[in-house]
């Protein structure tokens, strides 16, 4: 796993990395930077990490600002969302990483075994990949907003606007995919329960605000559905 660690104390890196380490990671695998000003220039012109460590307090852009810059450039790009696990003394801006969509919160100091808790959440999220444009893609299941059978394709549609078409069948992949966590509305559509804001019998209002209709040979598969995942 490709890890950043963002972090302006030296010696909280390092123990880090060290912590990191011992828990399986490797040391040619762990990148470190003094701020979140020289990891945004590293983004710029390389491939993002799986992971990202960030401190809150730093010179240049705090953890915070790094934070708001991912999203905005996600939003822009179509950029996968990053796994992001925040490393703080302070816990007042707990709220504010968790409405950024953070996996975790580390509280400082934190110990061996509560960074292993937090890695749990990372490697537990469910993962597919795909090919689409000639590039394999890793989407986590949670950023999938929906699926449309197209023939012999597939094209998943992320929370982030982000469209990847990829070869195989709606069938295929809903085999692939977490049952509890997809539903049919349609007999082309696939659904990310997880993104469901409201429904009725005959629409599906999602947290993007996009509304979908629902087939009527579906609206008591798909109800019961949702109700099981609630």
């Amino acid at each position: 796993m490709r890890i950043y660690i963002v972090e302006d104390e030296p010696l909280a890196a390092q123990k880090l990395k060290f912590f990191l380490q011992k828990l399986g990671e490797r040391a040619r695998d762990i990148t470190l930077f003094g701020d979140g000003t020289e990891l945004v220039e590293a983004l710029s012109s390389s491939e993002a990490p799986d992971l990202l460590f960030l401190d809150i307090q730093m010179p240049g852009l705090t953890g915070i600002e790094v934070l708001r810059h991912l999203q905005e450039k996600g939003q822009d790009e179509g950029a996968p969302e990053l796994k992001v696990i925040i490393t703080s003394a302070y816990d007042q801006y707990a709220i504010d990483g968790f409405n950024f969509g953070v996996t975790d919160y580390l509280l400082k100091p934190y110990t061996l075994d509560r960074l292993r808790q937090a890695l749990s959440k990372v490697r537990s999220e469910p993962v597919i990949s795909i090919r689409s444009e000639g590039r394999i893609e890793r989407i986590r299941v949670l950023d999938i907003l929906y699926l449309e059978a197209q023939k012999d394709y597939t094209q998943f549609t992320l929370v982030n606007g982000r469209k990847l078409l990829t070869i195989g069948t709606l069938t295929g992949f809903e085999q692939q995919l977490p049952a509890p966590m997809f539903a049919r509305i349609q007999r082309s559509y696939l659904l990310g329960l997880k993104h469901v804001k409201s429904y009725n019998a005959t629409s599906v209002t999602l947290t993007t605000g996009e509304e979908m209709p629902i087939g009527r040979t579906y609206r008591d598969s798909f109800a019961k559905a949702v109700s099981n995942l609630n």
